[in-house]
């Protein structure tokens, strides 16, 4: 299970995000409401990924707490925001963030965007020689069967992609089989070093 620490100072939108991301066993979500807070639990904490808002009704904003934060260790940032001015975005994007979520979002949209969040940061820390080719080959998949391979890469099992994305674990293996049979691929772990190699993270 994912361990994600939200920084949301807004009770009810901290309270979806937790109840939903806890669905079956997808996350386990701690929350800070303050900087204090969520500097006390980062540091004395391991999470896999952040949430944060970009703007708290506090003495420090989103951007500010990661900046921070982003100096004593590296997790993958994902930023939630109303905001969408490039002000805002042009802050953010000196901390490095994964994604960006706008309100209001979806349900599904926030968890492959944790997904996407968490292979982007490994595709960076755990460097693997990027192919144009594969790259090239992405074109052949279908949207879902591209949302599947990054779940996947991820570590996610057929029951836990199907619980994701609201399909059945039939449907899974058989969008699975479909991407091994147009990408010529036979294991996971080839699909895993397929998805590291492409510039999917980008799409």
């Amino acid at each position: 299970m994912l361990k994600i620490l939200l920084i949301e100072d807004e009770f009810i939108i901290s309270k979806d995000i937790k109840t939903q991301l806890g669905k079956n066993s997808f996350a386990q979500v701690t929350i800070a409401k303050d900087y204090n807070t969520a500097f006390y639990l980062f540091t004395s904490n391991t999470y896999d990924l952040i949430i944060s808002d970009i703007n708290l009704n506090t003495n420090k904003d989103g951007i500010e707490i990661i900046t921070e934060f982003s100096k004593i260790k590296k997790v993958p940032v994902v930023y939630l925001t109303a905001y969408s001015d490039n002000h805002v975005i042009t802050r953010a994007e000196k901390t490095m963030p994964f994604a960006y979520i706008l309100k209001p979002y979806n349900n599904n949209q926030l968890k492959v965007t944790i997904n996407l969040a968490i292979l982007n940061f490994k595709k960076d820390f755990k460097p693997i020689e990027e192919s144009s080719e594969n790259t090239e080959k992405l074109n052949l998949l279908t949207n879902r069967e591209k949302e599947i391979l990054i779940v996947l890469s991820t570590g996610k099992i057929t029951r836990e992609i199907g619980a994701l994305l609201g399909i059945s674990d039939n449907t899974v293996e058989q969008h699975k089989k479909n991407i091994k049979k147009k990408l010529d691929l036979k294991t996971i772990g080839d699909l895993v070093n397929f998805t590291m190699s492409t510039r999917l993270y980008e799409l």
